[in-house]
């Protein structure tokens, strides 16, 4: 019944307001019965009261001095029907405090220790206070108002107009429970009423909310739910907005990379296709024909497995399953066999190799993938380098010796500004005329999840017309255990 959150908050709020309801009842109730100036104040005005007509009452019999004490009593009998319609009980008491008259007949005889109070009195001779009934008897705490009847010498008596302070429960019944009450009916019915514009307040974004997510769940990618409501569900919509926009770019980015994917093989596939065919159907007859046939269905092949190749090691990367090494690497062997590597290339473009490395520069890393990394970015250079241009490769210690950057500087033609971002992309090239020959474009992707892997950066600067720059900053040598890659990444 009560399953949603509208009916829940509908629910809390009548029951904070019932148990508030009760508590301050039941405070007032207690306030009342203990030290309520408004009980006292009431049942002292209905003793007074009762105590100015019968003392009014004996008088018109005469002075109360001289009034035979069997004449009082017969007097007190008559006016005491009076007093018990407002439930006032009548005493006499002698000077020692023994009840020598009761008009309810059941303490005639006890003693009663009587506690005045403190106020002033209404007329002459006239005490108030509190007492406490006899033991064994009937009653509790009882208040009182009273006539002192002096005597000769020094007899007195007391007259005692008497209510039970137990009577506070129907005094608080008829006085103040009424108020509380309709008091607590307005209260409820306005904390409903607010709590259902509350509920609803945080109901309704929330509900906005699933039901963009159900959206997506349709396949409808561009919903986004609205952000409205109160600063956490606010939050919460804002998240979930970040979250589909983070999912939306995942799906283009897997749309991309399976059309990518695709295009990259249908090249060489067509070219395997084709040449295949023509040494199958006899069309490539000639010694000539028939190697060239031969030679290019084994290029196409071998191009393809090395795409193959980088794709698994990228899928290896995305998993978090590429192993890495810890170890102690010196940077200057390194880079100066993946620059003995490449000197073949660099003098067939006649491109000059450069190398500005210290001695014992040690980083931490996996030696095998570091030489992948400058070894794609010596090819990158050299093959973007005219004739007669130079390929620079240089390291430095940086930030008080904890850390090294590598550059590896060309002369070429240089990157727009415009495809620098996206240069690490998966597939992407910035010159187009080259894809047939450069590979498939995942050089520098792998290349950027290696140094990350390694806890590096690496960023590109690049002059259109002056070359560019490529900077790798790794981490010197210091003894840790073994990692895993993209263990600590977050990827998008």
């Amino acid at each position: 019944m009560f399953r949603s959150l509208n009916s829940r908050l509908l629910l809390s709020y009548v029951v904070v307001v019932l148990v508030c309801l009760f508590v301050v009842g039941l405070g007032l109730l207690v306030f009342v019965f203990t030290s309520s100036p408004l009980w006292t104040r009431e049942a002292s005005m209905r003793l007074e009261t009762a105590a100015r007509e019968t003392v009014a009452a004996l008088r018109q019999a005469g002075p109360l001095e001289t009034l035979p004490p069997e004449r009082l009593r017969m007097l007190l009998s008559r006016a005491a029907e009076a007093a018990e319609a407002q439930d006032v009980r009548v005493l006499v008491l002698d000077a020692r405090g023994m009840v020598d008259f009761d008009s309810d007949k059941a303490w005639e005889g006890e003693r009663l220790e009587l506690r005045k109070m403190d106020r002033a009195p209404a007329a002459p001779g006239r005490i108030q206070g509190t007492f406490l009934a006899p033991t064994g008897r009937r009653g509790g705490s009882w208040i009182f108002v009273g006539q002192v009847i002096p005597r000769a010498g020094d007899v007195r008596q007391t007259i005692l107009f008497v209510y039970p302070r137990l009577r506070v429960l129907g005094w608080f019944a008829e006085n103040l429970l009424p108020p509380l009450l309709q008091a607590g009916a307005v209260a409820l019915v306005l904390s409903v009423l607010l709590a259902l514009l509350v509920s609803r307040s945080v109901a309704a974004p929330l509900r906005r909310v699933s039901a963009a997510a159900e959206a997506i769940a349709r396949g409808e990618s561009g919903t986004r739910a609205p952000i409205s409501g109160p600063e956490e569900v606010r939050a919460l919509a804002c998240s979930f907005n970040a979250m589909a926009d983070r999912v939306e770019a995942a799906r283009r980015s897997q749309r991309d990379f399976v059309a990518n994917v695709s295009h990259e093989l249908k090249t060489p596939l067509t070219s395997i296709q084709g040449f295949s065919q023509a040494l199958l159907d006899g069309t490539a007859s000639t010694p000539e024909t028939t190697t060239r046939a031969a030679r290019v269905v084994h290029e196409e092949a071998e191009r393809m497995r090395r795409m193959v190749d980088e794709l698994l090691v990228l899928a290896r990367f995305d998993a978090g399953q590429m192993v890495l090494a810890r170890d102690p690497v010196e940077l200057g062997p390194l880079l100066r066999g993946c620059v003995e590597k490449l000197a073949p290339q660099a003098q067939a473009a006649q491109v000059a190799l450069e190398l500005d490395v210290p001695e014992r520069l040690c980083v931490t890393g996996d030696a095998d993938r570091l030489a992948q990394v400058f070894a794609n970015l010596l090819d990158n250079g050299v093959a973007h380098t005219p004739a007669g241009g130079r390929v620079t490769v240089a390291a430095r210690p940086v930030d008080e010796g904890s850390a090294v950057h590598v550059t590896v500087t060309d002369t070429g033609g240089g990157i727009p500004a415009d495809a620098l971002p996206r240069l690490f992309e998966r597939f992407y090239q910035v010159d187009k005329a080259r894809r047939r020959t450069r590979g498939a474009g995942l050089g520098l992707a792998i290349t950027k999840e290696i140094v990350e892997a390694h806890g590096g950066t690496i960023n590109a600067e690049s002059v259109v017309g002056l070359g560019t720059r490529f900077a790798v900053r790794l981490s010197l040598w210091v003894e840790e255990p073994a990692i895993k890659a993209g263990a600590g990444r977050k990827r998008g």
